[in-house]
C-alpha cells in the first residue's frame, strides 16, 4: 500500500532530534496500538525522592516540556540476559511493564521516578495541541531508550518537548549529556548520590561513559 510505504520513509527518516509532522503524527496513530492496562507513574522533584525498596533503581530526568497536557509511555525490554540490544536486534515490550507519565504542568528542572531496573524503551509521545491528539511512535528508536540500574540513580537526559508550534508541527527530543552536565547534576542531586550513585542511564551501550562513572581504584 502506498500508505505503508510513506508511513515506513517517514519512521526511517527521524532521529531523537526532530519535528513532529502531520504524516508523521499519522503514521503513529496507524500503526501504534495503544497500551494496554499500562501502569500510571508520576513524576516527583528531586527534592523529595520517593522510597526505593528492593529491586528497584531511580530515574532522572530533565524536564523542559510545554504544552497542555504531555505524556510518555514506556515499556520494560526483553533483553535475553543482556544489558543492551545489539544493532540489529528487535525491541520487544515486555507483557505487563508498560508505563504511562504524565507530563502536564511540570515546571523546568530534574524530576524522579521509581522503576524495577532494565533496559526501557520509550514508546509513545504524546503532546495534545487543543482538539488534535498529537502521537508521535518511538517504539523502534534506539536514541529513545535508557537503562536503569538497581539502588542507584540512572540519568536518562534531557526531555523537551516545544511549547510553541505550529498547527501540523513540534520539536521533541531526548539528549543524555550527562558528561557536560555532571556538575549541575551533581550540585542538584546533594547527598542523593551518597546513597543511590549515579549512573549513565543511556540505552545504548558507552564504554566510555561506564568506565568514567565506575569508582576508581587506586593501588597502594
Amino acid at each position: 500500500m502506498m500508505l505503508n510505504a510513506m508511513c515506513n520513509k517517514t519512521a526511517r527518516s527521524g532521529f531523537n532530534l526532530f519535528s513532529m509532522s502531520f504524516m508523521s503524527v499519522f503514521c503513529a496513530t496507524y500503526f501504534f496500538v495503544g497500551v494496554a492496562n499500562a501502569k500510571t507513574l508520576s513524576l516527583v522533584p528531586y527534592e523529595n525522592p520517593p522510597e526505593l525498596r528492593s529491586r528497584q533503581g531511580y530515574v532522572l530526568v530533565k524536564l523542559n516540556v510545554g504544552g497542555t497536557a504531555p505524556s510518555i509511555e514506556f515499556g520494560k525490554l526483553f533483553t535475553s540476559g543482556n544489558k543492551y540490544l545489539g544493532e540489529r536486534q528487535k525491541a520487544r515490550v515486555r507483557k505487563g511493564s508498560q508505563y504511562n507519565v504524565s507530563l502536564k504542568g511540570k515546571p523546568e528542572g530534574f524530576y524522579l521516578m521509581v522503576v524495577p531496573p532494565g533496559l526501557y524503551q520509550i514508546t509513545q509521545i504524546k503532546a495534545p495541541y487543543y482538539n488534535l491528539p498529537y502521537k508521535f511512535d518511538t517504539a523502534n528508536r534506539r536514541t529513545w531508550r535508557f537503562r536503569v540500574e538497581e539502588g542507584r540513580t540512572s540519568y536518562i537526559g534531557n526531555l523537551f518537548i516545544g511549547k510553541q508550534r505550529k498547527s501540523n508541527t513540534i520539536e521533541v527530543y531526548l539528549k543524555n549529556r550527562i558528561a557536560s552536565e555532571i556538575n549541575e547534576i551533581q550540585e542538584s542531586m546533594g547527598s542523593l548520590f551518597e546513597l543511590y550513585p549515579l549512573a549513565s542511564g543511556a540505552g545504548v551501550q558507552d564504554e566510555f561513559l561506564q568506565s568514567w562513572l565506575s569508582p576508581l581504584e587506586i593501588n597502594q
